[in-house]
């Protein structure tokens, strides 16, 4: 059994990605989408959020998207054949070594843009000053997980052929 970790900043398509890859029968989960399992968290109190909030500049800076590594170690653990998880947290590096395998999928700034302003699933990154964040920090983010050994994944093809490739990965890791 495989577990995968499949990563990319806002508008990669992370998302649509978990549902092609459940259509094609792998065990795919987001983490935006398991009850619990993500949580906005006040970084000076430690505050959960447990309001509706808006995710502008000042709330993104003062707020992390936080995982919760028992739960997804729990989750991990409950399975007994390959699985893929997608998503993005900012504790993302306390969980990465639960995978075998991290993916990064990557697109030019203009379209994670657009793919953020054309979803209906998810209102991260449609305020401006959270596009600017996200434009100020994508290079780092992903220079990062390049530099831990992840492998890029071309997310400009279109969603089916990305998804065909991160299949082809699976396989051959597996």
């Amino acid at each position: 059994m495989k577990k995968i970790f499949i990563t990319g900043i806002s508008g990669t398509g992370k998302t649509t990605i978990a549902h092609l890859l459940n259509a094609k029968g792998i065990h795919a989960i987001s983490i935006d989408e398991v009850l619990g399992l993500c949580v906005w968290k006040n970084k000076i109190s430690g505050k959960l959020v447990d309001y509706e909030a808006e995710l502008n500049e000042f709330f993104i800076t003062t707020h992390d998207w936080i995982c919760d590594v028992d739960m997804l170690t729990r989750l991990l653990n409950e399975t007994i054949e390959t699985i893929v998880v997608l998503g993005i947290a900012a504790n993302q590096d306390s969980f990465l070594h639960l995978f075998d395998k991290t993916l990064l999928l990557q697109c030019r700034p203009e379209t994670f843009i657009k793919r953020i302003l054309e979803r209906k699933d998810n209102d991260f990154g449609k305020d401006e000053t959270a596009q600017k964040l996200l434009l100020a920090s994508y290079k780092k983010f992903e220079t990062d997980l390049l530099g831990k050994g992840a492998i890029s994944i071309d997310a400009e093809q279109p969603v089916e052929d990305v998804a065909q490739t991160i299949v082809s990965l699976i396989y051959k890791l597996a």
